[in-house]
């Protein structure tokens, strides 16, 4: 069976109208079996929209509302994406609503 690990984002608060962008380099291979959106304060994330790079390459066709990430673990949609050593995941988090939202993001990973 593989071996799965959690790796915790922290994005932080994205004001209102405000976009919020990071990286992460593993230091090893993974796969990228689910992204789960957590809002710390437990609000909607339906109307904060993300889009998600690999190495520069993105693996979002457009923006997509981070609510569909914000699911029970279980119900995400998988991923399944290579993400190898040395690699740099990238993420942009454009926040739409009138008030600020603080954001975590998890990235479930298999052990390459």
């Amino acid at each position: 069976m593989a071996e799965i690990v959690f790796k915790t984002i922290n994005v932080g608060t994205v004001s209102s109208g405000g976009t919020e962008e990071g990286t992460w380099t593993p230091e090893r291979d993974y796969i990228i079996k689910k992204i789960v959106a957590v809002e710390k304060n437990d609000a909607s994330l339906s109307n904060v929209t993300v889009t998600f790079w690999i190495d520069e390459v993105p693996f979002t066709k457009e923006l997509i509302p981070l609510g569909i990430l914000q699911e029970t673990p279980s119900l995400v949609i998988d991923i399944n994406k290579e993400l190898g050593k040395g690699s740099v995941f990238k993420y942009s988090i454009t926040n739409n609503y009138s008030a600020s939202r603080e954001i975590f993001l998890v990235l479930v990973l298999e052990k390459g």
